[in-house]
């Protein structure tokens, strides 16, 4: 079955959570933003495995690279975990928020582990700059592939790495830890627009295989509402942008994706009626957040970079937010 559900980030964890309670039969405990006490149990999810790029690293990337930049250096982690630890964010992330929810402690990122027990209750395969499609394809294409190597196919080796060290035998060994794991597949595809749904045999039909029962695969961010993008193709245009401001081409471009990944999550559903298989809108959370920040609790201008190189988007395509030349707004 496909189940689609607008997922804000801060306030609509219960919300996801709630439709993933319908439809797979667990209890999830209320969420709040507050600072957790940190509880276990109380839900069918004995794991939870997540799957991406930088809207979920938590920490693969600074592990991964030898000069891990300024994600290593303040204002990252700031505000949370007083200290730079591999997320791009000076906070918490979505992932975090749900394994909250879950009552479940904060992800492993999969390159800080050694043991089963550093898996305990799951593992976060997410990396900055990661891809839906592998480098090949974009040598193929004559691009630029000096990116991250580790695309989906890389992270999915990655789970079967971690599933061996947590169940050595295979077959109904593995069925029974992949039914009574959650998932959460990207989101991922903001590098490459997630080409790989047109390649026929789907990641998420993988992850049904092994035997998941309940997946959450997240749509793209609105681009044309990001700063980075508002300051590449910026235009004296009018007709270009929305009402908000936002870059209406880039935004049309993602719109079309998210139908197309919709598309292909419905189709996944009716062949496998058994198996939850949940459509987060991150475009309508990050619109409606765009449309009234204050409601959500930011500043009047949510299409300007919090930290960042100065510009009409305080952003600059060679001052990256960590560098001593940014500036960072007071309270992000």
């Amino acid at each position: 079955m496909i189940i689609a559900v607008s997922f804000h980030i801060f306030t609509s964890v219960n919300l996801l959570l709630r439709t993933i309670h319908y439809t797979s039969d667990c209890s999830v405990r209320q969420y709040n933003t507050e600072p957790r006490r940190r509880r276990h149990g109380g839900n069918c999810f004995t794991r939870f495995f997540s799957f991406g790029d930088s809207i979920t690293d938590n920490g693969n990337w600074m592990r991964y690279a030898r000069s891990p930049g300024a994600v290593a250096r303040p204002p990252y982690g700031e505000t949370f975990f007083r200290r730079p630890n591999g997320r791009l964010c000076d906070g918490r992330i979505i992932i975090d928020h749900i394994a909250d929810a879950l009552g479940m402690p904060f992800l492993t990122p999969y390159l800080a582990g050694n043991t089963s027990e550093d898996y305990a209750h799951g593992a976060n395969f997410a990396v900055g700059g990661a891809t839906a499609l592998g480098h090949d394809y974009f040598r193929g294409k004559k691009l630029d592939a000096r990116f991250t190597p580790y695309s989906l196919h890389w992270q999915m080796s990655w789970l079967k790495k971690v599933l061996r060290m947590l169940s050595p035998e295979q077959g109904r060994g593995w069925s029974d830890l992949m039914a009574s794991s959650l998932f959460l597949v990207g989101e991922i595809g903001g590098n490459d627009y997630n080409q790989a749904l047109f390649q026929g045999r789907s990641f998420d039909e993988e992850l049904i295989e092994l035997g998941a029962r309940t997946v959450v695969v997240p749509g793209n961010f609105p681009i044309g509402c990001n700063p980075g993008y508002l300051t590449k193709f910026q235009t004296n245009d009018t007709a270009q942008y929305d009402s908000m401001g936002c870059l209406r081409w880039p935004n049309d471009l993602t719109e079309l994706h998210n139908r197309a990944l919709r598309a292909e999550l419905a189709e996944l559903g009716r062949w496998h009626r058994r198996v939850a298989v949940v459509y987060a809108d991150y475009y309508a959370a990050a619109m409606d957040l765009t449309a009234d920040p204050r409601k959500h609790g930011f500043g009047g201008e949510p299409l300007v970079s919090c930290c960042g190189g100065g510009g009409p988007y305080n952003t600059n395509l060679t001052v990256h937010c960590g560098m001593r030349t940014a500036t960072t707004c007071r309270d992000p």
